[in-house]
């Protein structure tokens, strides 16, 4: 289970990770520059909640969007994020952009992450190691099976041979 799961953590997290490379490049060539509106910064940085955010909002024919999105790179804002930033807009979805720093409309999702792949490979390497120990027997703690105990009449006496039984009716 563990081997399976981290794997498919490790290469989910690929997988996104390129996905949204690819969007960014297409946005980047493709979409119609708008500025945007930054605002509401979260600085979560430190404090286990993740990385810093800020809220952006644009006009796109006549419709408001707002998005949550990173500010900077995983490691957060190096400096306060500019309060007008330029977007590269999909004109074919205006709710999916590319921003000028770099991040997209799903940059905030969890699988967003460079360590995701680095923990997905070591619980799968967590997980490999239990099915090898359960499958691949090392014999260090086998040991040799007790022989099952007689049953019927006799079972704890010593055993004559007929030759043995046969002297001991003439010494009689």
């Amino acid at each position: 289970m563990l081997l399976l799961a981290g794997l498919m953590n490790a290469v989910a997290t690929g997988a996104y990770k390129w996905h949204l490379h690819a969007k960014a490049e297409r946005l980047r060539a493709d979409g119609v520059p708008v500025r945007a509106t930054v605002t509401d910064r979260r600085d979560t940085v430190g404090r286990g909640g993740g990385t810093d955010t800020v809220q952006v909002w644009y006009d796109y024919e006549g419709v408001r969007h707002n998005e949550r999105i990173l500010c900077g790179s995983a490691g957060g804002c190096l400096r306060d994020p500019p309060e007008v930033m330029t977007l590269w807009v999909d004109p074919e979805r205006p709710g999916e952009f590319v921003a000028a720093n770099g991040n997209t409309d799903d940059s905030v999702f969890f699988l967003n992450s460079w360590g995701g792949i680095p923990f997905g490979l070591l619980v799968a390497t967590a997980g490999g190691a239990f099915v090898f120990a359960a499958l691949v027997p090392t014999g260090m703690f086998d040991r040799p099976t007790p022989a099952p105990p007689r049953r019927g009449p006799g079972r704890d006496r010593v055993r004559r041979t007929r030759s043995a039984r046969r002297r001991a009716r003439g010494r009689r």
